[in-house]
């Protein structure tokens, strides 16, 4: 009696150990069968690694649109490939694989930033993996950078050190500030317009006995330095409109001359 169940539970056991290695066999023919590992192409030409791909059964696919700079890998080769190469990583026969080839070392040149701020020579300097160097300023005319060194277009590394000389606006031409009081403003801006001066403020108030637009008050006041980088503020007669009476207008005093001022 036990002699029989051992012999049922051997054959028990045989049968199992059977159909797992049928099943492994089986698993492996056709499912693992028709997979591969994924080759590595990277460092390969076009043309072998064209052969690979159809030897292995499945299609390479080059994006003509895509270069990619690289220091270790010949240009026109290819650089890098959507799938990740190696025995573990496997693909079914007919698989695409995509890749991009290799543009070379990547060449750096100095750019052209004639005329530009030193805020935006420091940023474009960045987005070219170069930096900003030493920083001098001249007046030799002109506005922004007039100069780089080394010259614009010298092939460089990475992270090099780009100087730049700059051009000094220049100083704009001081005036003795005439006097406006008693003036029309229709007559005294276009008059300061035309020496390069700008009236930035205009101010109006109540003024017995004035008509309408006469300058009442100046700021800067007479005989002040001035400049066109100065803001020159007015105040301007303005009656109410009940008491606006029509008349010829009276006789205006003439504009004093708005002169250069002189250095000692």
């Amino acid at each position: 009696m036990k002699r029989g169940c051992f012999d049922n539970l051997l054959f028990v056991t045989v049968l199992a150990l059977v159909f797992a290695g049928s099943t492994y066999f089986w698993f492996n023919f056709f499912v693992r069968g028709k997979s591969l590992p994924t080759p590595n192409l990277v460092g390969m030409s076009v043309v072998q690694a064209r052969n690979i791909c159809s030897d292995l059964g499945v299609t390479l696919n080059i994006d003509t649109g895509a270069r990619r700079n690289s220091d270790k890998v010949p240009a026109g080769y290819v650089v890098w490939q959507n799938r990740t190469p190696g025995a573990t990583n496997f693909i079914k026969r007919g698989t695409n694989i995509r890749v991009e080839l290799s543009a070379g070392p990547l060449v750096l040149t100095v750019p052209n930033l004639a005329g530009q701020s030193a805020g935006t020579a420091v940023l474009r300097l960045s987005q070219q993996n170069l930096r900003i160097g030493n920083l001098a300023y001249a007046d030799v005319g002109g506005s922004g950078i007039v100069a780089a060194d080394p010259p614009v277009g010298t092939v460089v590394g990475p992270q090099t050190a780009v100087s730049f000389l700059l051009a000094v606006p220049p100083q704009p031409r001081p005036y003795v500030m005439p006097d406006l009081i008693d003036h029309a403003l229709d007559e005294a801006r276009p008059y300061l317009e035309g020496h390069g001066l700008h009236v930035t403020a205009v101010k109006f108030e109540e003024y017995p006995g004035i008509r309408d637009g006469i300058i009442i008050r100046q700021f800067p006041v007479r005989g002040a330095s001035v400049s066109a980088r100065d803001a020159i503020t007015v105040v301007v007669s303005k009656q109410e409109a009940s008491s606006i009476i029509e008349q010829s207008p009276p006789q205006q005093p003439a504009l004093g001359t708005v002169a250069p001022t002189t250095t000692r």
